[in-house]
């Protein structure tokens, strides 16, 4: 299967170099003409790119957040919590448009990690770039966080890829063991102003 890239030399340094949450527009800094399909067994060794996971922090109007333990087919992250709902964009998530690219996959995920879940019961919003490149799996992945906001009324159910899934507040979640990409989206999620001035892809 071939998976959306962009290759790692096109990307702003901060983008690529420790560990990062940055408050940036990607939209700005990386058009469809820069996106590369290259296939998954490739791209999970290949440094040369960055696999693009678009990453959801799930959120209920009281503040609670969705998280949930860590143990599908990624054996890096397994008996870690995790805060954010990811994947990779695939060939059949492909659009016109960059934006409309990557919104059809996360929408995708979305509808695989929660059993019920319908466009229409949260809001998207754009909130960042995280990256870890201190990380076997940092190095070959860039995550596009979004914040997800469920509507009134809306309380999402786990789908099997999420079973042991808890609403935690922020306090709660800074005692639990997190994988890393949920620390640094969170940073993203809770800081002050939120997504302004950012495109919601």
């Amino acid at each position: 299967m071939k998976i959306c890239c962009v290759e790692t030399r096109r990307l702003p340094a901060a983008w690529t170099g420790g560990t990062a949450a940055l408050p940036l527009d990607f939209f700005s800094y990386v058009s469809l003409a820069d996106i590369r399909w290259v296939e998954r067994a490739e791209a999970e060794t290949n440094g040369a790119y960055k696999q693009i996971i678009p990453y959801v922090v799930v959120r209920q109007s009281n503040g609670l957040a969705l998280c949930y333990p860590r143990h599908g087919a990624e054996r890096r992250l397994r008996g870690l919590y995790s805060c954010g709902i990811g994947g990779h964009i695939d060939i059949r998530d492909a659009r016109e448009t960059l934006a409309g690219t990557i919104r059809a996959g996360m929408l995708r995920e979305l509808s695989e990690e929660l059993a019920d879940f319908a466009e229409g019961r949260i809001s998207l919003a754009y909130r960042g770039v995280i990256h870890d490149a201190e990380t076997g799996v940092g190095r070959v992945h860039l995550g596009l966080v979004y914040a997800a906001q469920c509507c009134t009324g809306y309380t999402p159910r786990p789908a099997e890829e999420l079973a042991g899934m808890v609403w935690k507040t922020p306090e709660e979640l800074g005692e639990m063991r997190r994988e890393r990409w949920s620390d640094l989206a969170l940073r993203l999620v809770l800081r002050p102003g939120g997504s302004q001035g950012l495109q919601n892809g």
